[in-house]
């Protein structure tokens, strides 16, 4: 999609998600002895009111930081911030800041990503990427300034970590991040399928209109093509409490197993996600495992919460043993944290890491051990192919420097999102080796984002 594209589905999605009622958060960095130029710039847009108010603002003759918060807002002054930060500019109160471009500003947007299960807002509009950088003399005294001010920084650091932004000095190039929250969601976690009916919960917020809502939904394995249907028109919605209004629907369905729903804003996807009749599972690894683990509680903290690199090894396995694999989690400390095995007997070594510290010393022990097991496979005269897979708990944009190197390896990559989607395979039996092959094939693809799956989805 190239720029003018990406721009006009971004701002067509936004005016049909934005209403009155939204909050707005602009964070910025920005220098300004350079007409206001703008280092890193963040806008947020959600639904509700913030719980918080950190609205500050420091500035120097040559520098400034701050953050800046409105509620509740009107739709036009939302949508005259956007359009301001498309042509790379930040309006705020007595400040004016700018994208310095020498080329046309460029646009990037992942609600292109078409493998995505839940799709904000979002779009990333970038100045010029040899903008001379800030000197660290200047870096310095910023510093220096920040431990002065009110409220005190120390330094660009501590600044950056307090907005989440990409500190001033580094090679980011300058850009303006716009991220938005959907005025309607699913609550899935109180939507339930079961006796081949779904029940399904929506929450809007008061200003949306409900008529843009759009909900399909698809049963699996269904009944032809009487399994999927149109059920937008069949939502009750309720009174409005608390700001917000609740929607109902409950669908009869054929040979309900599972059940797909597309939740849409006009032409935008907002939210696809699966919901299963936990009595009626094909798989029956799930069924034994959730017998004693319900909702898969545990294995879920383990594989996509907290630090402890044990549970997340041990949740691992186990979200393989889930997908059809045989694990086994290694005690020998000098050998991976897992070895796995297909149905066809292929191999492959795993090693996990909850961090980015971690990855080039997991990524080298793990080519030299597949090193080693292949010569002691070949020399026992067994299938020497063994597959190499790093599992990172961190998303996919935080390790894309180390993407190209895992290539170069043959390693295959698996990331927080790639874990979330398996989650949303292990209520259907899969082909390990079907998967794995797949995996295989993708690992010199162009993107090498992520591993995708013979029907689509993402491993």
């Amino acid at each position: 999609m190239n720029n003018d594209a990406t721009r006009a589905a971004f701002w067509t999605a936004a005016d049909d998600w934005l209403c009155d009622g939204y909050s707005i958060d602009v964070r910025y960095f920005a220098e300004c002895a350079m007409v206001g130029r703008i280092l890193q710039a963040k806008i947020a847009l959600a639904p509700l009111k913030p719980g918080f108010d950190h609205r500050f603002q420091i500035r120097t003759p040559n520098f400034a930081v701050g953050q800046a918060q409105g509620y509740p807002m009107k739709k036009a002054a939302l949508m005259e911030t956007l359009a301001a930060a498309l042509d790379g500019r930040l309006e705020l109160p007595g400040n004016s800041f700018k994208l310095q471009a020498i080329q046309p500003l460029d646009y990037f947007s992942e609600m292109a990503f078409r493998d995505r299960w839940f799709s904000p807002l979002h779009m990333q509009i970038t100045g010029d990427r040899t903008a001379p950088l800030l000197t660290s003399s200047d870096l310095a005294g910023i510093d220096n300034a920040l431990r002065l001010a009110t409220p005190p920084f120390d330094g660009l650091s501590d600044a950056s970590a307090w907005l989440d932004l990409p500190a001033p000095g580094t090679i980011t190039p300058p850009a303006i991040n716009i991220h938005g929250s959907p005025p309607c969601d699913l609550i899935f976690e109180q939507c339930t399928v079961h006796d081949n009916r779904i029940h399904l919960i929506l929450h809007a917020i008061e200003g949306f209109d409900v008529d843009r809502v759009r909900l399909a939904v698809r049963a699996v394995p269904g009944l032809g093509l009487d399994a999927r249907q149109q059920v937008a028109a069949r939502i009750n919605w309720s009174g409005v409490e608390d700001g917000l209004r609740m929607g109902t629907a409950t669908i009869e369905l054929d040979r309900a197993e599972n059940v797909f729903t597309m939740l849409m804003i006009g032409s935008s996807v907002i939210r696809r996600q699966w919901f299963i009749d936990s009595t009626k599972a094909r798989n029956s690894r799930l069924l034994a495992v959730r017998h004693f683990d319900r909702d898969l509680k545990m294995i879920r903290q383990g594989v996509l919460e907290g630090q402890d690199s044990s549970k997340f090894e041990l949740g691992v396995a186990a979200l393989l043993f889930l997908l059809g694999f045989s694990p086994a989690v290694q005690l020998e400390t000098n050998a991976p944290d897992i070895i796995v095995a297909t149905p066809a007997g292929k191999l492959v070594i795993v090693e996990c890491t909850t961090r980015i510290a971690d990855f080039s010393a997991k990524l080298g022990k793990l080519v030299d051990r597949r090193g080693d097991l292949t010569r002691a496979l070949a020399a026992s005269e067994h299938p020497n192919v063994v597959a190499t897979v790093l599992v990172c708990r961190l998303p996919r944009d935080q390790i894309a420097a180390e993407a190209e190197e895992l290539r170069r390896h043959g390693t295959i990559l698996l990331t927080l999102e790639n874990l979330e989607q398996a989650f949303e395979r292990v209520r259907i039996p899969n082909d390990p080796d079907a998967m794995l092959d797949n995996a295989i094939a993708q690992i010199s693809g162009p993107s090498g984002d992520g591993v995708q799956l013979q029907d689509g989805s993402m491993l």
